[in-house]
């Protein structure tokens, strides 16, 4: 755009575009998961684009400007459409991804689930609420909506619907087999990821007879809607043979994200061990992953930096893994809970002094088995010395 037109025009932040002050000001693009570092000087400038002001009162940078409009971080009007404009200060070390478990209710039994069998836990809408509106306030990045099975939530239409526009990515994680286009249609969210554990034989070995083809309808149920889609797959000793296949069918429905892991021995999965496979034979396959929603480790620290878990019953935890190691009630405060949190710096893990470890960052403090612990299953993909195994 000409300089005298955006000079001219009203500027404001794009709709799907936030300002987030997490260690220090960023530019949040929900709808593509883009954070933009950005200086004291722009973010001056950006928090007064809310829509009441011609460009020209507002900057002669041109060339700033030019890249927000070319990003579709800014847009012009030719009248005045006032946003209002919020930017809540992070805690530090900052909260950017929190899992909202709703419910433990699912309608699957898979084998590998590391809740156990479900439960009648479930998470009161207005708590749902509170709890999202002060991660939201605080520079929360990315929801993880989910379970249990988060469909089964009577009332979650309501709350996709209340928390539109809080400046957040709402992920949708679900088994799929519910998922129907009328469904797909009243829950306006910015993403879901559906798991896919193998190709008929190997998915529906975890999952159950049937799940295979609803799985599939709900994929394409989502892609036919033209939401982004993500895919969740565990290794385990029935899938080993169809990755190939998988990896045809997430590029044809245009996945987002494929995220490939290996189970810990936890809940269900410890009454299934003939079908898990070693840290060593599950390695290859993590290499069909792709795709960036990774909420590990960050800026020296292991695992969990800016990641929390609510789990059905009000109780913060480091993550689902760690449900006997409350740090609060997440209803009476999501920041208090968080600051409770230890961090684990890289320099206090066994492995620090691995040539490995700044890229490997430790790995899944679960898996390891300690808080200092090696992951095992870390350890062999970068062809270091084996922790001890996961199972």
């Amino acid at each position: 755009m000409a300089a005298n037109l955006w000079e001219q025009s009203f500027l404001a932040l794009g709709p799907q575009v936030f300002l987030k002050r997490l260690e220090g000001p960023f530019l949040y693009h929900v709808g593509r998961d883009e954070l933009y570092e950005i200086d004291d000087r722009a973010l001056l400038f950006l928090s007064r684009c809310d829509g009441t002001q011609r460009g020209a009162e507002l900057t002669d940078d041109q060339d700033f400007v030019s890249f927000c409009l070319k990003e579709g971080l800014l847009e012009t009007w030719d009248s005045p459409r006032p946003r209002p404009m919020a930017i809540g200060a992070a805690p530090l070390p900052s909260l950017r991804y929190l899992e909202l478990q709703l419910l433990h209710q699912c309608n699957l039994r898979c084998r590998h689930c590391y809740l156990g069998p479900p439960r009648p836990e479930r998470l009161a809408l207005t708590d749902a609420l509170k709890i999202t509106r002060e991660f939201s306030e605080r520079g929360g990045l990315r929801l993880l909506i989910s379970g249990g099975e988060p469909l089964l939530y009577p009332e979650l239409p309501d709350f996709v619907s209340a928390t539109r526009d809080w400046g957040l990515r709402r992920i949708l994680l679900t088994n799929g087999t519910l998922l129907t286009p009328r469904h797909v249609s009243s829950l306006p969210v910015e993403e879901v990821q559906i798991s896919l554990d193998g190709w008929r034989k190997g998915h529906e070995q975890l999952r159950g007879p049937g799940t295979f083809d609803r799985t599939l309808r709900g994929i394409r149920a989502v892609r036919e809607a033209g939401l982004p889609l993500s895919i969740a797959t565990v290794v385990h000793r029935g899938n080993i043979q169809e990755f190939e296949q998988m990896a045809r069918f997430v590029e044809e429905v245009e996945a987002v994200e494929w995220g490939v892991d290996l189970p810990c021995a936890a809940g269900s999965w410890e009454q299934n061990r003939d079908r898990m496979v070693s840290p060593a034979e599950a390695v290859p396959f993590l290499r069909f992953s792709f795709g960036g929603g990774y909420h590990g480790s960050a800026e020296g620290y292991a695992c969990g930096r800016h990641l929390l878990t609510v789990l059905p019953d009000g109780r913060a935890v480091k993550c689902g893994f760690y449900e006997k190691e409350p740090l609060g009630d997440a209803r009476q405060g999501l920041i208090d809970c968080w600051l409770r949190l230890k961090h684990n710096t890289l320099e206090e893990l066994e492995c620090r002094r691995c040539p490995a470890l700044e890229e490997c960052a430790g790995g899944c403090r679960f898996r390891a088995g300690h808080p200092l612990g090696k992951d095992p299953l870390m350890c062999i993909l970068y062809g270091q010395t084996q922790g001890p195994e996961c199972h």
